[in-house]
């Protein structure tokens, strides 16, 4: 059992963070978790996760789905599940001490909900302070460290979203949708199959399914892996009706379009934050990708993608650039 560190050093961004319309203030008051701490969940609380994360400054994540009693969701090959009135979805998230140890101590940091009320989802962000989690809905700053990968320290001001960024990141123009419980993301280790087991869908699996490939695993091509990527790091932005909707640079897996994907397009007002490139992507030659710079960059105005991550994520850059360098003919006319 992973154990978590209880000290917490958050400055909330501004007062009246208490709850509101009958939102309980205390995380365990959702019934969700045996152990909070631990993040054992409580009867109902099915575990999962996704193939493609979303990189978080290396941040650890814990994802549960609880339906209503009695209730099941409708598993769709196209975007989010049909899930029912009341359903909760849970994500954790925690740095490990040492990340050469995954299965070592954890301080969890913060608990975000997305709950189905009256057809729209609303985001809900808890705080974690001592063995208990506190409504946040304004967001918060918390000093974390950690061991890296490499041996080193590793030091960060941390930042909680506010509901509201919450909101626009899983809604951009729309209202707010899940992310994560999609086919594509969650169709992988026999998870479906184990999910089914649990009486969690309407109806059986279908035979048919298309799945991402784990972008930093062995399995699938270049392109796939890559594509992986851009979906759970950049899509939920770069899509229609997404908040970088408007940019005509869609990064979801479906887009098939070459010229959509940003090869051999040129970024829509990008200013400074194009570095003085061209196109979004040059065939062959990242050095000369708008993507790649702003990947590389860690800039207010420049740094892709803006949320959550403040860091730069070298393992998502790196592959980037193979699969630019790798894309043929080279260079744009």
């Amino acid at each position: 059992m992973r154990l978590a560190s209880v000290l917490l050093v958050a400055l909330v961004l501004s007062c009246g963070d208490g709850p509101s319309d009958g939102v309980p203030e205390r995380l365990s008051e959702w019934g969700l978790f045996t152990d909070g701490l631990a993040q054992e969940p409580a009867a109902g609380v099915l575990p999962y996760t996704v193939v493609s994360p979303l990189f978080s400054d290396y941040a650890e994540k814990h994802r549960f789905i609880r339906v209503p009693e009695g209730t099941t969701a409708e598993l769709t090959m196209d975007g989010p599940w049909e899930f029912p009135e009341g359903t909760v979805l849970v994500k954790t998230f925690a740095f490990l001490a040492d990340r050469r140890d995954p299965t070592g101590d954890e301080r969890i940091i913060e608990t975000r909900l997305l709950v189905l009320e009256e057809g729209v989802w609303k985001p809900y962000v808890y705080l974690w302070d001592g063995d208990d989690a506190f409504l946040t809905q304004v967001g918060a700053r918390v000093d974390v460290e950690w061991i890296h990968d490499d041996g080193a320290m590793r030091t960060l001001t941390y930042r909680v979203p506010n509901a509201a960024q919450c909101a626009n990141c899983h809604g951009g123009l729309d209202d707010p949708l899940p992310l994560g419980p999609r086919t594509l993301q969650m169709d992988h280790d026999g998870q479906l199959e184990r999910l089914e087991a649990a009486g969690l869908f309407t109806a059986p699996l279908p035979a048919d399914r298309d799945a991402l490939v784990d972008p930093e695993g062995t399995e699938g091509t270049l392109d796939e892996r890559a594509r992986a990527y851009l979906h759970a790091n950049c899509g939920h932005c770069h899509r229609d009706q997404g908040s970088a909707g408007q940019s005509g640079l869609w990064l979801t897996a479906e887009i098939t379009e070459s010229l959509q994907l940003g090869v051999c397009k040129r970024p829509v007002a990008a200013g400074r934050a194009a570095g003085g490139r061209t196109f979004d992507i040059v065939p062959g030659a990242p050095d000369e990708s708008v993507m790649v710079f702003r990947m590389e960059s860690d800039e207010a105005g420049i740094k892709m993608p803006e949320l959550p991550s403040q860091l730069v994520h070298p393992e998502g850059v790196s592959l980037i650039r193979e699969w630019i360098a790798a894309m043929e003919p080279a260079g744009c006319e």
